[in-house]
């Protein structure tokens, strides 16, 4: 990895702060409700596939109190979270990333643009695509991300039909709650339990049938193998962190991403897929390394 660290990271808190302002950015498909924390240069925070915006909050919290100059943007991505979900949208990958742009240009017409963006999971891909299309976007902070290797499964092939999504969301949506407890009780490892308020946070969005079709739609569309030529082509600052014990990202596609962006790369000795949660503190002070990178904001 050309010299670059990697380390181990073992411990993280959580601590409660007063509640955030919210915006609403509206773009030509719906409106994005916008949390944002601290103020002055914009760094934006992007959550994984079927999340939303809270899953940055412990880490924008921590990192706004303690780097004073920064506003933290963490957006509900179209169909997540309490932004809208209109039922032809599509989710591809350069979707993901024009919608972002027209939220970025909304929320800060004249500028300043992000220069900094943290991702995690689908979120880390979404950035890294931001990133190539965004010459402006010169520091990542990249948690358990998907990476081009990694596979959807086979079984959301069958999900592409609309009549196959509106049949299977009728049957999911009464069972969202305890679907999501499986679902994060898997991707949080053994050694961190999530909260309950995490869990009903996580599945209250899909509790809808509406709701739940469009999350099937996003999965459906969900093709990790879009990044490969949707990188940055240019040196970036950057950081990658996982979790030895992601079940979902491996740990040697988490080292072969940092190796590909000559960046250092933080292993969670004790860490799952939810980093963001698990560890606020240790994802805080590595996004604040990476803003200290950056060069002061022009004028």
């Amino acid at each position: 990895m050309s010299g670059k660290r990697e380390s181990v990271a073992i411990r993280g808190e959580r601590v409660s702060r007063k509640p955030p302002a919210v915006r609403n950015a509206t773009i030509g498909d719906g409106t994005v409700r916008v949390t944002v924390l601290g103020r002055g240069r914009p760094v934006l925070f992007l959550h994984g596939i079927s999340a939303h915006g809270r899953a940055w909050r412990p880490v924008a919290e921590r990192f706004a109190e303690e780097h004073p100059g920064w506003e933290c943007w963490l957006p509900d991505l179209p169909g997540r979270g309490a932004s809208d979900a209109r039922a032809e949208l599509s989710y591809s990958l350069d979707d993901e990333v024009r919608r972002l742009r027209a939220v970025v240009r909304a929320l800060a017409p004249d500028g300043p643009r992000p220069q900094l963006v943290a991702g995690h999971s689908q979120g880390a891909a979404i950035a890294l695509a931001l990133a190539e299309a965004e010459p402006d976007i010169g520091g990542l902070l990249l948690s358990n991300p998907v990476t081009p290797e990694i596979r959807s499964p086979a079984v959301l092939r069958l999900l592409r039909p609309s009549a196959v999504r509106s049949a299977v969301g009728s049957l999911l949506a009464p069972l969202h709650a305890p679907l999501g407890r499986l679902v994060l009780r898997r991707a949080c490892g053994p050694s961190f339990r999530a909260p309950a308020e995490l869990v009903a946070a996580y599945a209250r969005p899909w509790a809808s049938p509406a709701r739940a079709r469009t999350l099937l739609r996003i999965l459906a569309d969900w093709h990790p193998a879009e990044l490969k030529d949707r990188m940055p082509r240019r040196p970036v600052a950057a950081h990658v962190v996982t979790g030895a014990h992601d079940p979902r990202i491996p740990v040697a596609a988490a080292r072969r991403l940092a190796a590909r962006l000559d960046c250092d790369l933080t292993v969670s000795k004790d860490g799952g897929h939810v980093l963001t949660e698990q560890h606020p503190r240790l994802l805080a002070r590595l996004l604040g390394e990476v803003a200290a990178r950056l060069p002061p904001l022009r004028h």
